[in-house]
């Protein structure tokens, strides 16, 4: 009797587990669209899955939150699971949900005279460290010609990225939207966009840890037909998408109407998305920010596919 009321215990200890919402860390980005979607428009409960939108500041903090179990899933760019993948193998990528190829710009104070990426040698830049901007900085410069190490890179978070063009911090800046239009927005002729190649096309993706994928795989499986759900119906009501994206980020809707269509709201695992993150990681090794002498890790193993294959098959081109 005594193991059977043991027995009973586990059982209801474990169905109060998996009853739990599942916490999504949410980037507050023009990227996270999808899930705001999901929820504004009772698309999770619709699937039958419980969620809870956690907010976090750039993929990176997503990542650290999920990490130390503060979230269940975080929202990144392949950037932070580069990262983190010299230190662990504890986390896999379920599906990216947009694609961008202009989502991070190139910001500079007009005083600091730089009309052009070419101009950047010699001043001080604002990067996000572990972050799109530390990457995508770094591409336009050598695109530009501008060596590197002529230039004086200066760490800033996305909250203090508009003080430090005002205050003269910093002569330029690379930062993602929506905090690009915000800061032109409020500095309005004292800065300028920076024109600049599109030279990465960043997805934006929905990361679980091992053991939630192990332990709560229904629930997983239900988030992506969600945001399957969700892509389709910004495609569909691209209007209401546009009103919803200028409200949550008080952004003119002649904003969002000049940016909106420089996103592709879609759900995919492709081939690209493990060489993507290779060319990243030689990167981060050959630059530094990373030990050169740790072994580059084997990609395809923070992409976990299975979940995607059965929620959207087509979406899925990965073995």
């Amino acid at each position: 009797m005594r193991q059977f009321h043991v027995l009973l215990l586990l059982l209801f200890s474990s169905s109060l587990l998996h009853a739990q919402p599942v916490r999504i860390g949410v980037s507050e980005t023009i990227l996270s669209l999808p899930l705001f979607v999901a929820q504004s428009e009772g698309l999770f409960a619709k699937r039958g899955v419980d969620v809870t939108l956690v907010k976090c500041v750039g993929g990176n903090r997503c990542m650290k939150n999920m990490l130390a179990g503060q979230t269940d899933l975080a929202t990144a760019t392949e950037l932070p699971v580069v990262f983190n993948s010299f230190e662990r193998a504890d986390f896999a990528i379920l599906t990216s949900f947009v694609s961008t190829s202009n989502d991070v710009k190139v910001l500079a104070r007009k005083k600091a005279n730089v009309s052009q990426a070419q101009e950047l040698r010699n001043k001080k830049l604002g990067y996000i460290k572990g972050t799109a901007s530390q990457y995508v900085l770094d591409l336009v410069l050598v695109y530009s010609g501008v060596d590197p190490s002529t230039v004086t890179p200066i760490a800033i978070t996305p909250e203090t990225a508009l003080q430090a063009l005002a205050k003269a911090e910093v002569d330029a800046l690379c930062i993602w939207e929506p905090f690009a239009s915000k800061i032109q927005k409020e500095l309005v002729s004292e800065v300028n966009l920076v024109p600049a190649p599109r030279l990465y096309t960043e997805t934006f993706n929905l990361i679980a840890t091992k053991p939630v994928i192990k332990t709560r795989p229904r629930d997983l499986e239900l988030i992506l037909l969600a945001l399957k759900d969700s892509t389709e119906f910004i495609n569909q009501n691209p209007d209401k998408a546009k009103t919803l994206l200028a409200q949550r980020f008080d952004i003119p809707m002649a904003i969002v109407n000049s940016i909106f269509n420089d996103y592709r709201f879609k759900l995919s695992l492709n081939r690209s998305l493990p060489r993507t993150m290779e060319g990243q990681a030689r990167w981060a090794m050959r630059e530094g920010h990373v030990d050169s002498a740790l072994t580059q890790p084997n990609y395809n193993s923070y992409v976990y596919p299975r979940l995607l294959k059965k929620a959207d098959p087509g979406a899925v081109s990965l073995p």
